[in-house]
């Protein structure tokens, strides 16, 4: 049991007592970092006094506000059940405004009608035709392609798209709608293998997504691996993806994280990239040779400051695009990167070190049976190594 969050979730206004009793069982067995969360729903039930049922839903409207989220999907069997983390910034949220409000700042909340054109009596700016019965105080609701109309309209707006009645302008291309915004969320979530979406609520993460600006929305979905390759450099969890929308998580991320070349000189390349990969594999095919004692000492130099997420500076031929274009992106743990793998290991070269949070690393395109073009190519450019020590 996490004594310190007890006191919090005693002052939690949960809504029902249900509700309540169910986040009060869940802090009974969590760390005090609200992780390690084991809820068996029929224990559960038998502490909040309600059924099954009732707790399976509590739990996923927890994780639909962001309070919980799933860490580990738990088997079929008996015993076997989900783990989930507690998000503590979402309970000091709930305790402050309370659930119902809580709940309520996060869904939408404006009218798909703007404001002259609701409770006219005399039929002027009409939604709808008027009708024979004769009803001249309420109009039916107009129809909308959107589920979530206000949604739509206010991403038109941003775009410009509406004029100054709130109309939608001609020729100006079509509302974005949130069937474009669930695609755009799933993306972000299989780039970036995100933790634990395979338990979240996809409608509410999209409506996070759908409640930023255009510019944010693109900024958040440029940012979404720096800020995992963040959290998995500093050894914490990341917030649940809808959460990382609402909250702009990205805004709280170090300037060398959300801009990692900047101050570099103009000849740096990070590890792992394609000029990296490059300069590596041109050295070991065409300009370099082992020491005495077999060791490719610039090679693991290469290595051991990509270890710790330093890249290095190349020379410039190696940033031309044409040379560039021969290597590719390998998918870490893929079969073509296992290949290159036991290519290494034959011919006695050092295998890269641990790519961490990156998701690929950059080899010759065609796999290691293309090789023998790669150096073909590689033999007209390879005047000297090309390599400088880093200024650090």
């Amino acid at each position: 049991m996490s004594a310190l969050l007890l006191g919090t979730g005693f002052s939690a206004d949960m809504g029902t007592c249900v509700r309540k009793l169910v986040l009060l069982k869940l802090i009974d067995a969590c760390e005090n970092d609200g992780t390690r969360i084991f809820p068996a729903v029929a224990t559960v039930a038998r502490v909040a006094q309600c059924s099954t049922r009732q707790v399976q839903r509590e739990l996923k409207s927890f994780v639909e506000i962001g309070l919980l989220r799933l860490v580990r999907e738990g088997g079929k069997g008996r015993r076997s059940t989900n783990e989930y983390a507690m998000d503590l910034g979402v309970l000091a949220e709930i305790c402050r405004e309370g659930w119902d409000a809580h709940v309520a700042s996060k869904g939408d909340r404006e009218s798909p009608l703007d404001a002259g054109a609701k409770g006219d009596v005399d039929g002027t700016d009409r939604v709808t035709q008027a009708t024979l019965k004769g009803d001249i105080r309420s109009h039916p609701t107009p129809p909308d392609s959107s589920n979530e109309p206000s949604m739509a309209r206010e991403s038109t707006r941003e775009r410009g798209d509406l004029n100054d009645e709130g109309n939608e302008e001609e020729g100006n291309g079509s509302v974005d709608d949130p069937a474009k915004f669930e695609k755009r969320v799933k993306k972000v979530a299989a780039d970036t293998a995100w933790p634990g979406w395979a338990g979240s609520s996809t409608g509410w993460t999209v409506r996070q997504f759908a409640g930023l600006t255009d510019a944010e929305r693109a900024e958040g979905e440029k940012s979404a691996d720096r800020y995992l390759n963040h959290c998995r450099s500093k050894k914490i969890s990341p917030v649940s993806l809808g959460v990382f929308f609402r909250d702009r998580k990205w805004t709280d991320l170090p300037d060398e994280v959300l801009n990692p070349m900047a101050g570099k000189p103009d000849d740096y390349a990070p590890p792992f990239g394609p000029v990296w990969g490059l300069w590596r594999m041109m050295h070991m095919l065409v300009t370099g040779s082992p020491d005495e004692d077999g060791r490719w000492k610039l090679v693991e130099h290469l290595n051991r400051k990509a270890r710790i997420g330093q890249g290095h500076r190349f020379a410039e031929r190696f940033h031309r695009k044409e040379l560039l274009a021969l290597m590719e992106a390998v998918p870490v743990g893929s079969e073509i990167y296992a290949a290159w793998e036991r290519e290494h290991e034959k011919r006695g070269w050092p295998w890269v070190p641990d790519p961490g949070g990156q998701r690929v690393v950059y080899f010759p395109a065609g796999g290691p049976d293309g090789l023998s073009e790669f150096e073909a190519a590689m033999r007209g450019n390879s005047d000297d190594d090309g390599t400088r020590q880093a200024a650090e």
